[in-house]
């Protein structure tokens, strides 16, 4: 057999070849070289679709309906589409997607996840009962509701045994249905009988936002218990806080709950659902294996004491810092030994060059491989201040920073340049800049409104020198001469979570068109721009010696001719 033939070896073997490629492009790229490899590549090209356009979603759903070789290797599907048009085109690319989905149900053996993730629900209601019998390894299912809600015999609600469940109310909820933020859902009865009694075997729930309860209720999740439940999310639901306490020495509801889920190894919670000084009352050996934590500055200091080997922290609340003022964050992260992940947002109410910021961050953490940071309002500091602070981080492999740019910041590319010169061991980071406008107090900044942004991935050479920069960067097509108003939202929004769900904000503006760019920057120094005045404006070491150069050559120049002359 010739060792160059790929095509030549036994299916089983390809498959374990093609899966060592370190990306999908380059997955894709060697399966369109060949019919055969790309009929081996196709278990896992395809096993995850995530589907991010409304042509996108009809494009391909239309070419799996008529290859069903390739369908059956579906194994989670995502459908993520938000119309800036009218509601009619909305509703019209709503009922195309759903009735292609209806048609595609019987080709995707392998399906085990599916997730619907656009402003409004499925108009085509039979989708989900074509699911349901079609698809027998079915067990996640994500929904979201709109402005419209599904009415009372909606198949949604029929599902049984499932592992995983999101919900996510979208910014048409809260327009719509603004009066029964004080009552449940509507038929929030059949849904809690799907989780608690049919689906006995739950170990993933997320809820995004979510409504109140009349006052003298428990909500039915506090009565719920799910031996396998690992993964918990929840937006602003009222639990138990207008529920009257049988004794003076009685817990919480919602405290008895987490007690009885030992597994419980990732949380994420509000200030609704849980007070933070509520959590004291936990037994000492509650949540003993929770690992991953999204919540407020205070839930993290009243947990810490008594769960110190968390290793993956979103601070979901926006830190204010005025002026110099010490960061209490520190304190608490300095006793989490463990952490190798953190997310955190910053708003400023003045520019803060010291980078004091950052230095105090990586000294309370310096174990983390993966770091977001989020800083609004005003410029922060400059991107080669973080690219210099950061490189006191050995483990840190993936970074995403995102900020406003004060007026001398250098060009996108150029701060990606010296945080691959600075950092050589990072994997891959991404690079945002906002506007000083934008609501952060309000909304996430990762839904299309920023003045530009990159992702990169570092390429290294044998040594692990860098050698090149993949990049993709993205600029609006058209700059906005006008400010988008802050738009207040009754209930917090999720921000960040660990859930495998990927929840879009519960309200979209209208998106700017995007111009993306693709490249390869060269980063040895051999190959950059050498010679006359693009050395000696080079900011890099190399740059400082050209320009020290410059000068003593021009005074030398100065002394020869006054001598001479």
């Amino acid at each position: 057999m010739d060792p160059l033939n790929l095509t030549a070896l036994p299916p089983d073997l390809l498959l374990e070849v093609i899966s060592c490629l370190p990306s999908r492009t380059d997955i894709l790229n060697l399966a369109l070289s060949s019919k055969v490899l790309f009929t081996n590549a196709c278990a896992i090209l395809y096993a995850h679709v995530h589907l991010g356009t409304t042509e996108q979603c009809q494009r391909t759903l239309s070419m799996l309906c008529s290859r069903p070789g390739i369908a059956r290797h579906v194994q989670k599907l995502q459908i993520r589409f938000s119309s800036s048009r009218p509601t009619y085109f909305a509703d019209i690319n709503g009922i195309t997607i759903s009735t292609l989905l209806r048609e595609l149900a019987p080709k995707l053996d392998a399906l085990h996840t599916f997730i619907w993730d656009a402003d409004e629900i499925p108009q085509c209601d039979e989708m989900w009962f074509a699911l349901r019998m079609s698809c027998p390894r079915l067990r996640t299912i994500g929904m979201c509701y709109g402005s419209v809600m599904p009415d009372e015999h909606s198949h949604l609600l029929d599902f049984k045994n499932l592992r995983g469940f999101s919900l996510t109310l979208k910014y048409g909820y809260y327009i719509h249905h603004a009066d029964e933020f004080q009552d449940a859902l509507p038929f929030e009865g059949r849904l809690w009988d799907m989780l608690v009694r049919s689906s006995l075997n739950l170990e993933e729930l997320h809820i995004f936002g979510g409504p109140l309860i009349p006052d003298g209720k428990v909500h039915p999740l506090c009565n719920a218990r799910w031996p396998l439940l690992h993964s918990l999310s929840l937006g602003d639901i009222m639990l138990d806080w207008s529920a009257p306490l049988s004794d003076a020495g009685s817990k919480r509801p919602f405290i008895t709950f987490l007690e009885a889920h030992q597994r419980l190894r990732s949380l994420r919670t509000s200030r609704t659902a849980l007070s933070p000084h509520l959590i004291p009352s936990l037994d000492p050996s509650a949540l003993s294996q929770l690992t991953h934590f999204a919540g407020s500055l205070e839930h993290l200091q009243a947990l810490v004491p008594s769960h110190p080997k968390i290793t993956h922290l979103a601070i979901e609340e926006p830190l204010i810092i005025r002026d110099l003022a010490p960061l209490i964050v520190t304190g608490v992260l300095q006793n989490l030994r463990c952490l190798t992940d953190l997310r955190i947002a910053f708003i400023f109410h003045s520019s803060y060059e010291s980078g004091s910021l950052v230095k105090s961050l990586i000294g309370a953490c310096p174990g983390v491989t993966t770091l977001e940071i989020t800083c609004a309002k005003r410029p922060s500091f400059r991107v080669g201040t973080l690219a210099k602070s950061i490189s006191a981080l050995p483990r840190l492999r993936h970074l995403r920073l995102t900020l406003v740019p004060s007026g001398n910041e250098d060009s996108l590319r150029d701060c990606a340049s010296q945080i691959a010169h600075a950092n050589p061991r990072l994997h891959l980071f991404t690079l945002i800049f906002i506007p000083a406008w934008l609501p952060l107090s309000h909304t996430p900044v990762n839904f299309g409104f920023y003045d530009e942004s990159g992702n990169y991935v570092i390429r290294t050479d044998e040594h692990g020198h860098p050698h090149s920069l993949s990049c993709t960067e993205r600029r609006p097509a058209l700059r906005l001469p006008f400010r988008f108003p802050s738009i207040p939202i009754p209930l917090a929004v999720p921000r960040l979570s660990f859930s495998p769900f990927t929840s879009r904000p519960p309200f979209l503006l209208k998106e700017m068109n995007m111009k993306t760019q693709h490249f390869l920057l060269d980063l040895r120094p051999g190959k950059r721009k050498r010679g006359g005045l693009g050395l000696v404006l080079e900011r890099s070491a190399a740059g400082e010696e050209a320009r020290m150069m410059t000068v003593l050559v021009a005074l030398s120049g100065l002394a020869l001719w006054s001598f001479f002359g």
